[in-house]
């Protein structure tokens, strides 16, 4: 007995040993160059608050964002902690993206075994998609790494461990605080329970209670999720689109593209005459998506799992997708599909041997073209070399108009050095709700050219009508396009 208790403990020091091995390297990848890409537009609404009190955080996110406020208080942190630079804002992003790959392969060990963990958990460590988030001043790092250690959690409570029961309500209630999206992981995690032997799971009274524990807790998390949905869909309509029309894109072209984005992330560009133009994208997009699609497809062919946890596979799989019904989110928001991909990736694995060491090489030769990206690659905005561009060239007599949604103030704000006057049309600082609501580009650049002989217009173009078109009754001095999806046009009366 003593021969297999020390023979344990050797395992879970060897298996502990792997596993902080895969944390290590993932750390230094979303580490390396860490300052070196631009903020955009949605990393700015994160900045804008670093000044503010935890308190006014609270209030501001509640008020100014459709998120809870938990991921801005630790932004907060990392800034008080690392400075106010695009890395010191990032740090705790990057260690949240490093640290998610160990509840993530201590659950899969318990399900398949150490050696499968280790494969998955280190795509997850190389991997642009995970890299990415990790390297993002926003909220999807920590959604995973709480949404990842709720699914662990859980799963040792249904088995009968004590600590997993004491933990589940905490890091559930951090999760909700998080990101509203995390009730995909909440609704993963208690139905695992199903997928649990009766004979070896907690009785039926304990779940429910645990249930109703939770439920009471997120009743007023709920009032705001609705309010979020409710938002994001009238904004839909009244942009005015065919909704008929945009469903059919989506189930042809934003679906399956987010399914291929699962791990080289933003690399890969959306579905569209950009990406049908460039037939190495077409050839990555096509690898990625029939790659990913043979994994997941391998999991109902796995012996070693039982029929419940397939059907449990099955569902945390599709559910998210059920989210374009109504809204048009992106892979960045459905991290909870890497539970069912990593799990497939472990399986595949397990099955055949070079299955892990082929994806894992292949996805750390895609970080190679990430890291020599200057601008967030889901948004390809380099808002630190526009704003530069513009106080190089910019004289005395001429204004400034930023077009960059809600928080283009905010990022103009961050990057300016000089003492330059601008007017932000969408907003000049959201959370203390001076916007400029109704006011079309043309008029703004017509109201300003009122004022100034010439203005420097910085769009960050998020479809609709290019710069020079909004321009169209002016002259256009000179345009320049500083990424693929921000230009700076020089635009005169005369």
């Amino acid at each position: 007995m003593l021969h297999n208790e020390e023979s344990g403990l050797l395992n879970r020091k060897t298996s502990w040993l792997i596993f902080g091995s895969v944390f290590i390297a993932g750390l230094i990848l979303r580490l390396l160059f860490l300052g070196s890409k631009s903020l955009w537009v949605d990393e700015a609404l994160a900045s804008g608050i670093i000044d503010r009190s935890i308190l006014q955080i609270i209030r501001m996110s509640l008020s100014a964002s459709p998120h809870p406020p938990l991921g801005f208080i630790l932004i907060k942190l990392s800034s008080l902690l690392f400075g106010n630079g695009e890395a010191g804002l990032r740090v705790f992003s990057a260690l949240a993206s490093a640290l998610a790959v160990l509840p993530l392969m201590t659950f899969i060990s318990r399900r398949i075994n150490v050696k499968s963990a280790f494969w998955a958990g280190l795509i997850w460590a190389v991997s642009p998609f995970a890299v990415s988030i990790g390297q993002e001043v926003w909220l999807n790092s920590f959604a995973a790494l709480i949404g990842f250690a709720f699914i662990d959690v859980c799963d040792r409570a249904w088995h009968g461990g004590r600590t997993g029961k004491f933990l589940l309500l905490p890091v559930a209630l951090a999760g909700m605080l998080v990101q509203h999206l995390f009730v995909f992981f909440i609704f993963a995690g208690f139905s695992l329970y199903f997928t649990v032997p009766a004979d070896r799971r907690p009785s039926i009274k304990i779940f429910l209670i645990l249930v109703g524990l939770f439920l009471l807790i997120f009743a007023p998390f709920s009032i705001m999720l609705i309010r979020q949905a409710s938002s994001r869909a009238d904004r839909i309509a009244r942009a005015g689109l065919d909704m008929n029309a945009l469903l059919i894109f989506k189930l042809k072209f934003r679906i399956p593209s987010v399914f291929a984005r699962l791990i080289p992330g933003g690399l890969l560009l959306e579905a569209g005459r950009q990406l049908l133009q460039d037939k190495k994208q077409i050839v990555f997009w096509f690898v990625f998506c029939a790659g990913q699609f043979l994994l997941i497809i391998n999991l109902f062919f796995y012996r070693v799992f039982e029929k419940k946890f397939k059907v449990w596979l099955l569902i945390v799989f599709l559910l998210p997708f059920t989210l374009f019904l109504r809204d048009d989110p992106t892979v960045r928001h459905l991290t909870i599909l890497w539970i069912p991909l990593a799990i497939a990736i472990a399986a595949a694995s397990d099955r055949w041997k070079y299955t892990g060491p082929a994806i894992a090489l292949i996805t750390a030769v895609m970080l190679l073209p990430y890291f020599n990206i200057d601008s967030y690659p889901y948004h390809r905005s380099n808002w630190r070399m526009a704003v530069e561009y513009v106080e190089h060239n910019i004289h005395a007599d001429e204004g400034i108009l930023v077009i960059g949604g809600p928080s283009g103030g905010l990022i103009w704000d961050y990057y300016c050095t000089d003492d330059l006057s601008r007017t932000a049309l969408g907003g000049e600082d959201p959370f203390t709700e001076r916007t400029t609501p109704g006011i079309e580009p043309g008029v703004a650049i017509g109201s300003l050219l009122e004022e100034f002989e010439s203005i420097w217009v910085i769009h960050d173009y998020w479809g609709g009508s290019g710069t020079v078109e909004l321009a169209s009754d002016y002259r256009v001095l000179q345009e320049k396009w500083i990424s693929p999806t921000i230009t700076v046009v020089h635009v005169s009366s005369e």
